[in-house]
């Protein structure tokens, strides 16, 4: 089932993300921030759970684009399906969901970035329609303070 994430789901989250990025120091999921985004009507954060466990999340923001009058487009981050239970259609799950959301609000596109190294999850996003060929993303990263 998915569901959107609660504030007693920042363990299981932060376990994952930490998957996702091994070597930052830096990754702490806040049950007061999970509740910010449960307010925001632009960002939803969603779990996917199955048999009382969190097996995969994903994070979605609603962006204003100025250049498609009052439609906006879809950014994806923080894809990831629990190690032990991917091959189950638990990410393509996830994808649809986001996408249909994505549908109902008039998004333009989706765009999702994803690290370099992580080749097999190239071929499941391209296997689901994105395309890793018509963008290159660049990211900078803020120091934190």
């Amino acid at each position: 089932m998915i569901r959107e994430a609660e504030p007693k789901d920042s363990n299981v989250i932060e376990n994952l993300y930490k998957k996702l990025a091994p070597h930052s120091k830096n990754i702490k999921v806040l049950p007061e921030r999970i509740e910010q985004i449960r307010n925001d009507s632009n960002n939803f954060l969603f779990v996917y759970e199955e048999d009382c466990k969190v097996k995969g999340s994903i994070f979605m923001t609603f962006c204003l684009d100025p250049g498609y009058q009052f439609r906006p487009y879809t950014v994806l981050e923080y894809v990831i399906v629990n190690e032990d239970f991917r091959g189950n259609g638990i990410g393509e799950k996830l994808l649809k969901h986001v996408e249909q959301l994505s549908i109902a609000r008039g998004s333009t596109r989706i765009i999702l970035l994803s690290s370099t190294t992580r080749i097999e999850a190239h071929k499941f996003f391209a296997k689901n329609g994105y395309n890793g060929t018509i963008s290159k993303g660049f990211k900078k990263y803020i120091p934190i303070h």
